[in-house]
């Protein structure tokens, strides 16, 4: 007759009651940790705690051991599920970061910090961009159009503000020329812009009165010359600089390059920064794409040449884009100098939709 083992019972038992892996011949610790996706340490570390005292793996398996116990949060076929949920950036030919630019018609919020030495203001609004058309030269039309101002969190009441933002609104709708890489290169509508300015320049003028409304009208029909002088004027908004900044282009094999950016930091001068631009290859867990702006300001001044440090800054942008439209969602963008005193800006800029 037959008698089962009283501690054969138990030791079956035991494994009865959790996952376990079966032991195939030559499998090792490391094998079967491999196999399973799992850390070496705390598969041994996890079994241990379960398994009766003649089973405790050590250095590596016993030749009698038939089983190892798993913990439940890391079984093989999840781990592999896991593995499926990364999900890789998809790219054109030549690793190109594709720019739908039909698929853009947003609302976004905007915030710009400055800093001039101990002078810090923030100026925040809404801004809303809307494809319109795209040429046989893959040339894109976007309009572009600005809600109310806040500075410092309060609507602008001074007679310099409310000039400043009564000829704003003959600006927008503004429409531009973005390249075939999202840069912004040119401004579409100078007609209709100088055709506005024409009939608001005389009701400013009518309830502005004074040298400072006179001057500010002087300055802004400069700007209103030209379509030149009208872009001239533009290039320092800090929200086209940012947002039609030109990431859509091809990436080398290991999705990095080096890069000049030129970012309007300094008072009527375009500031130069080199920097690495990296493509992250995995979607994060936001299911976005991030693409990353890292380098150091460059010194055009010459001021080494005449016994004079060379100015230093850093530039920062964060770029994150929708994973099947690559519409931005969100920018973060920083950049810096620094010398006497320090200047500095902090873009924001976020998808209202999100």
């Amino acid at each position: 007759m037959y008698f089962l083992d009283k501690s054969e019972e138990s030791e079956e038992s035991v494994y009865d009651k959790h996952l376990t892996y079966k032991v195939k011949k030559g499998d090792t610790l490391q094998s079967v940790a491999d196999e399973l996706g799992v850390d070496a340490y705390e598969l041994r570390r996890y079994h241990n705690i379960y398994c009766p005292l003649s089973d405790l793996i050590e250095a590596d398996f016993k030749s009698y051991l038939k089983f190892v116990i798993l913990s439940p949060k890391k079984t093989f076929e999840a781990e592999k599920e896991e593995k499926k949920k990364v999900q890789k950036v998809s790219l054109g030919s030549n690793y190109l970061l594709p720019f739908v630019a039909d698929r853009i018609n947003r609302d976004y919020k905007a915030q710009y910090t400055t800093v001039v030495g101990d002078q810090v203001d923030t100026i925040e609004m809404e801004v809303s961009v809307k494809w319109l058309a795209t040429d046989k030269n893959n040339y894109h039309l976007f309009e572009i159009n600005k809600g109310v101002i806040y500075v410092n969190n309060t609507i602008p009441d001074t007679v310099m503000d409310e000039l400043a933002a009564k000829t704003a609104e003959v600006l927008y709708p503004l429409k531009i020329v973005v390249d075939e890489f999202g840069k912004w290169i040119d401004i579409y509508n100078y007609e209709e812009i100088d055709s506005r300015w024409k009939n608001v320049k005389e009701a400013i003028l009518d309830y502005f009165e004074g040298e400072v409304a006179e001057k500010y009208i002087e300055q802004t029909e400069y700007a209103f010359d030209s379509a030149e002088t009208l872009l001239e004027s533009l290039v320092s908004d800090y929200f086209l600089r940012a947002f039609f900044n030109g990431i859509h282009v091809s990436y080398t094999a290991n999705l990095a390059f080096k890069n000049e950016v030129f970012f309007p930091l300094e008072k009527d001068e375009e500031s130069k920064f080199e920097v690495e631009q990296i493509l992250d290859p995995i979607i994060d867990e936001s299911n976005l794409v991030k693409v990353e702006q890292k380098g150091d300001y460059v010194d055009c001044s010459g001021g080494v040449s005449f016994g004079f440090e060379p100015w230093k800054g850093k530039y920062k942008a964060s770029y994150f884009l929708d994973e099947h439209t690559y519409c931005i969602e969100k920018i973060d963008l920083e950049c810096s100098i620094e010398y006497d005193e320090e200047i500095k800006v902090m873009i924001q800029i976020e998808s209202l939709e999100k």
